[in-house]
């Protein structure tokens, strides 16, 4: 049982066209969105990166008029429901949740895109459903972090640790919101305007000033990865077109590297990389929707 519930059309922040706030009910959660564009354009699924949110295509989407893009707050983030008491956050959940997601939309066939952790998201459900899906779009990221086998047992009692020592852990509060904006700013590279979108959709009004949205949870360490051949066995079974944008100034980070040997595994696939750091689809929206729009026209052939 699922249902699809909009608002009224809002302005965003760059003024060029509105969206509309969503509520996605899936089978056990209240998942939100917002979403943008022709109504009867191409239908395309966003995914944030971890501990971002929806608001992570607000500079790029209305570039993008073409597109019925929908970006969700993946559980725990955003206005999304957190997991259920007692309930962690395992990344291939996540894919499950976006399968429901796209039932409640009766999408038949949709293009995804998604950032960082959503990159992998969007990798691993090219490959779940390879059939439906029109095109990929991934904003540096590619699959996910992987591990070796033999390394499985220590990663669990790591983790185990550190979900009996959950409790203990308090989010912080700010006392407004440009000082949450400042904490933000300080981790990673990405201008203030973009941390201020984010931040926008992540905090929320608490006793003494404002916190994160995020469920703390989303903090702990995975108690489980994908080896590396079980990451490739997604990647292989992709059909449609894939286009991975990099970031130049991170050409040289070790996740990059990692990631880039898994590229000769997809059999079609296009690459640009282009100016900006980990968030450039925030920081440098212009030059990313030309690149989207250049590789869609040629290698989308379906009408809409």
């Amino acid at each position: 049982m699922c249902f699809v519930m909009t608002s009224s059309i809002k302005k965003n922040s760059l003024n060029l066209s509105g969206y509309k706030e969503i509520r996605i009910k899936i089978s056990y959660l209240n998942l939100a969105a917002k979403c943008w564009g022709n109504p009867e354009g191409m239908p395309l699924l966003g995914f944030h990166g971890w501990l971002d949110n929806a608001a992570t295509f607000d500079h790029l989407a209305p570039l993008l008029e073409e597109f019925l893009l929908v970006s969700l707050d993946l559980p725990g983030h955003g206005f999304s429901d957190h997991r259920p008491p007692g309930s962690s956050y395992h990344f291939i959940d996540m894919i499950v949740d976006a399968l429901e997601v796209l039932n409640c939309l009766d999408w038949d066939r949709f293009s995804l895109i998604g950032h960082s952790m959503g990159a992998g998201i969007a990798s691993y459900l090219a490959g779940t459903v390879p059939d439906k899906i029109d095109s990929v779009i991934l904003i540096d990221g590619l699959g996910s972090i992987t591990q070796k086998a033999e390394t499985s047992p220590e990663t669990l009692f790591e983790a185990s640790r550190e979900w009996m020592k959950l409790s203990d852990k308090k989010l912080p509060v700010y006392p407004d919101f440009e000082t949450a904006v400042k904490v933000r700013h300080s981790v990673g590279s990405i201008s203030e305007s973009s941390v201020k979108t984010l931040v926008a959709r992540g905090i929320k009004p608490v006793v003494g000033g404002f916190s994160w949205n995020s469920d703390p949870r989303l903090k702990s360490k995975s108690r489980y990865y994908f080896t590396e051949e079980q990451s490739l066995a997604f990647l292989q079974r992709i059909k449609a077109p894939v286009l991975l944008i990099d970031a130049e100034s991170r050409k040289k980070d070790f996740w990059k590297e990692s990631y880039r040997k898994r590229i000769p595994y997809i059999k079609n696939f296009h690459h640009s990389i282009i100016n900006g750091d980990h968030h450039l689809h925030l920081d440098n929206p212009e030059t990313v929707a030309a690149v989207i729009r250049e590789f869609v026209n040629k290698y989308i052939k379906n009408e809409f």
